[in-house]
């Protein structure tokens, strides 16, 4: 008698080879894809932390038009500064424009990676919303996530 493995023993080591491959394959893409938005996540605190460097440098004033804020991202933040996909921030400051506690107006369409900081002033997160707030040095800043949802962050 000869020794050695049926064509069935040999097709199902083929077959659960062949599942744990495609199990990676399938799981792969989704972690990436959280490492992408972890490290936004980051970018954000990061750019935060900027932003009261900037403060601590200018009498505790945050930048007071759109060029200012482009201005302070330049001299603040060194080229490194780009979303993981490799593409620049663009940076999107306004004031909110709501009483207290209430949802700023004019939200961003964060349906699509645009890779842009929306940054409002006198503004604090509420889960994935910018609210508004009494104290013009407040500042929330948004940014809408690879895998779900929008990632706000507050001083």
């Amino acid at each position: 008698m000869k020794k050695g493995f049926t064509i069935i023993e040999v097709s199902l080591v083929i077959a659960i080879a062949g599942l744990i491959f495609l199990m990676v394959f399938v799981a792969l893409p989704a972690l990436q894809r959280s490492q992408r938005d972890s490290q936004r996540r980051d970018d954000v605190l990061v750019f935060l932390e900027t932003v009261k460097k900037y403060q601590s440098n200018n009498r505790g004033a945050l930048p007071a038009s759109s060029t200012d804020w482009t201005n302070m991202k330049e001299q603040y933040l060194n080229d490194s500064f780009r979303d993981p996909n490799g593409n620049d921030y663009m940076l999107d400051a306004k004031p909110c424009r709501s009483d207290k506690g209430e949802d700023c107006e004019n939200l961003p369409n964060l349906s699509s990676m645009d890779y842009t900081l929306h940054i409002y002033t006198q503004a604090t997160c509420s889960g994935e919303k910018a609210v508004g707030t009494s104290n013009p040095k407040n500042l929330a800043v948004m940014y809408r996530l690879e895998g779900a949802g929008v990632y706000c962050a507050n001083t």
